[in-house]
């Protein structure tokens, strides 16, 4: 994900007090976004923190702006860019949790019933939902897959399995995306004028079930997506470590050096990765050594994810030595 530093906050206008409010706002919805926990907020050190929010900003400026939702509107908001070197210090000064960016995208089958019947939210049917939910995703620096809903999806999956939940064909229709976290949501306005709903959270090999309730379809979204996004962070994110964790990557495959230096620069740039130690080149076969600040197995989750590592069966003794991984990189 990218834009993980940046924030767009709504302002009365230009003033040294609205300035001022925005940049707080703006450095804790970043933080909120960098930690993947919206509880951050509730740090008596952050709270403290935000109000020096000035310190960590890169650069500001002024756009128009058109409110989300019903209460649609022009006006005026402040995008801010706040240094990464900053913010990655104070969340590790504080030992904050740190949400890597590259995240797995969230597979979202969204049913909404309505005067015409339960529909599945896409760009053809209830647009204004699918905008609500993909703004509040991208808040919230998480991406967002919404399924195709061609022949094959609705073969294996119909309005009435995902309005049910049936966990059996949610997972079989959700095996052709091949993204490890999934949700079914269903939504509705009741009689009162409430919009109500629930929602089924599948992760590897976990889900649970929570009930949704809210005034207005914006603030049922925020909800959703908050505590979402908050329970997938969790299985991903990482407290940095004082010791760093050592393993070994034996990487075939990187056959000239602008591979060489995609495949360092690649793992060098993984928050996980603390540093990256050239152990020998034999051939087309890279040995690194490589030391990480939180659990070794979400770094292999990470690869794993990533289209140009592949990983392999030990060919040999030396490649099934504990804490020794076999990759294979390019694309397939």
């Amino acid at each position: 994900m990218t834009h993980l530093y940046q924030a767009q906050v709504p302002v009365a206008d230009q003033g040294a007090a609205e300035r001022a409010r925005a940049l707080r706002a703006g450095l804790g919805a970043v933080l909120v976004k960098v930690t993947g926990n919206s509880l951050v907020l509730s740090n008596p050190e952050i709270i403290s923190v935000l109000a020096g929010a000035d310190g960590y900003v890169s650069e500001y400026g002024y756009v128009s702006y058109t409110r989300p939702g019903a209460d649609q509107g022009s006006g005026l908001a402040m995008n801010i860019q706040f240094s990464e070197t900053a913010v990655d210090r104070l969340v590790r000064g504080q030992h904050l949790q740190i949400w890597p960016a590259d995240r797995p995208e969230l597979l979202t089958w969204m049913v909404v019933d309505t005067d015409a019947g339960r529909q599945f939210v896409s760009p053809e049917d209830q647009p204004a939902l699918l905008a609500l939910l993909d703004r509040a995703m991208q808040g919230r620096g998480a991406p967002l897959l919404m399924p195709l809903l061609d022949l094959e999806d609705r073969r294996v999956l119909s309005e009435e399995d995902a309005w049910n939940f049936d966990l059996e064909k949610l997972s079989e229709a959700s095996a052709r995306y091949n993204s490890s976290a999934w949700m079914a949501v269903r939504l509705y306005r009741s009689s009162t004028g409430q919009w109500r709903g629930a929602r089924l959270l599948k992760v590897d090999n976990s889900d649970n079930l929570r009930s949704l309730v809210a005034d207005s379809p914006e603030r049922l979204i925020d909800q959703l997506v908050g505590e979402t996004v908050d329970s997938i962070a969790s299985h991903y994110a990482f407290v940095p470590q004082f010791n760093a964790q050592e393993l070994t990557l034996n990487i075939n495959h990187v056959e000239n050096y602008q591979a060489f230096s995609a495949v360092t620069g690649y793992l060098e740039s993984l928050e996980l990765v603390r540093t990256v130690i050239v152990e020998y080149v034999d051939g087309d076969r890279l040995g690194l050594r490589v030391a990480v600040e939180g659990d070794v197995g979400l770094l292999l989750d990470t690869l794993r994810r990533d289209s140009r590592m592949s990983e392999e069966p030990a060919a040999d003794t030396a490649d099934a030595t504990a804490n020794t991984y076999l990759f294979r990189w390019g694309r397939p």
